[in-house]
């Protein structure tokens, strides 16, 4: 298989830029991009309804650790800060039942030291909310999502700019202009194929029918938004895979059993549903990107 990785919408945005004047320089940090996620977990699949991948902070009702990143500055000085968020039990409120405090409540913190506005309080929608003012004392600081609650928080991106009339476009569209300049991407996606078939998920069904045409001779590619392949069952759902298919009856189902994982209980540990296994197995067919 062709070494790409397989989640190229999860992981395709992972960057943090800035542009700008000496004037009005804005720095954008994707959250996906954070080097250290901690306790956060990288959510994709609401890509097209809200236009990124996001941070969410799954814990249980207990506060998870720290997702952290260095970000560089163009220069030192008091920049205003924004973080796309939203409430997501704001869509729930009415007159009889409105949830508060806010569950999904998170910090950020600049080296070290909180922003004074709670995040995730305010709007049932995705939407930039803002911090105010903050000061950068080099051209390099560590920002962090601090969680409070264990209850879901979420975190698309963070923004500083040195313009005080700048307000980010709150548009939904899949990384739209303003942003790709932002990380110093293209404007247009790069080409790649041609491909004789393409399978969009890596669940059971999405890999091992690619596995199946990439052994026929078919140039596949396989495009997955998750980090790791077998949809529910991978380590992230834990689902354990079932049936009762004869060994030679039919070749896909030969493919599935070399696929599959040997979890004794569903939801089973995570090793044993061998994530890198199917991985292994997937990126060993040479027709297969």
């Amino acid at each position: 298989m062709t070494p790409k990785p397989f989640a190229s919408l999860a992981f395709g945005f992972l960057a943090a830029g800035w542009i700008g004047s000496a004037a009005a320089q804005t720095v954008l940090i994707e959250a996906e991009s954070f080097e250290t996620p901690g306790g956060w977990k990288l959510d994709t699949q609401f890509i097209d309804q809200m236009g990124s991948p996001y941070l969410m902070a799954h814990g249980l009702g207990v506060a998870v650790e720290d997702a952290e990143t260095t970000v560089t500055f163009p220069e030192a000085g008091t920049y205003q800060m924004w973080v796309r968020t939203k409430n997501w039990v704001a869509v729930f409120d009415d007159a009889e039942a409105k949830v508060s405090p806010a569950p999904g409540r998170f910090q950020v913190l600049v080296d070290g030291k909180p922003v004074a506005v709670e995040f995730g309080t305010e709007g049932a929608d995705w939407h930039w909310q803002k911090g105010g003012e903050v000061t950068i004392s080099g051209t390099s600081a560590k920002v962090s999502l601090h969680d409070l609650t264990g209850f879901n928080g979420r975190c698309d991106a963070v923004l500083f700019s040195k313009e005080p009339s700048f307000v980010p476009d709150n548009t939904s569209e899949v990384l739209p202009a303003w942003r790709r300049k932002l990380l110093g991407l293209p404007e247009a996606p790069a080409e790649e194929g041609p491909f004789d078939i393409v399978f969009v998920g890596g669940g059971y069904a999405g890999s091992c029918g690619a596995i199946s045409a990439a052994r026929m001779g078919l140039k596949v590619a396989l495009i997955q938004n998750r980090g790791v392949l077998g949809g529910n069952g991978s380590s992230e759902v834990r689902v354990w895979a079932k049936g009762n298919t004869p060994p030679g009856l039919y070749p896909v189902g030969d493919i599935i059993q070399e696929f599959t994982d040997e979890a004794k209980a569903s939801p089973g540990t995570y090793e044993e549903f061998e994530d890198a296994k199917k991985e292994k197995i997937v990126r060993t067919e040479k027709n297969l990107s």
